[in-house]
């Protein structure tokens, strides 16, 4: 006979889709999870997916579609722990999630966006074990995009425990 174990992971989805403000100065959005790490008794949240996007506020379908002729506009999106007020290296451990795009306009190709993503898994392969009760979301973009425009982000993620060693060498590498 085969034994079935059961997962006791109670999975937990959070999001928003805070405005971007006209310019081009970095927004922050904050996510506290203070219902979620506690680590008093060693409570960490894993963070295993996180996904960013812009959108615009009046197209009901979401696409970032700068449209003015010779648009060409870099911007990222990123999520990281504690309360940050720019746009970190993604090679700092404090990053979860980092993508940056381009919007450009072409006469003959039309409207386009590239983006490269690094996934929370691409950055840390196990998950991202968050310890402190704040991460911060941030977008900037190069050149002003109006105030039409928002910044949508989802994360996903379960509860734990970790051992006492563990959450000091997080709590270290979090909050340092």
């Amino acid at each position: 006979s085969v034994l079935m174990a059961k997962s006791s992971k109670n999975w937990i989805r959070i999001s928003a889709s805070p405005q971007l403000t006209a310019g081009t100065s970095v927004v922050n959005n904050a996510v506290d999870l203070s219902a979620y790490v506690d680590p008093l008794h060693s409570l960490a949240f894993r963070i295993q997916t996180v996904s960013m996007t812009l959108m615009e506020n009046d197209v009901p379908y979401g696409l970032c579609d700068q449209t003015e002729a010779g648009s060409n506009t870099p911007y990222a999106l990123q999520m990281a722990t504690g309360t940050q007020d720019a746009i970190l290296r993604p090679s700092d451990g404090k990053v979860i999630y980092h993508m940056f795009g381009k919007t450009f306009n072409d006469a003959d190709a039309g409207n386009n966006i590239i983006r490269v993503e690094w996934k929370v898994t691409d950055i840390w392969p196990d998950g991202y074990v968050a310890v402190v009760d704040t991460l911060t979301v941030s977008a900037q973009t190069e050149a002003s995009l109006g105030a039409n425009y928002r910044y949508a982000w989802t994360l996903s993620g379960y509860q734990e425990k970790v051992s006492s060693n563990q959450l000091a060498s997080l709590l270290v590498a979090q909050t340092a």
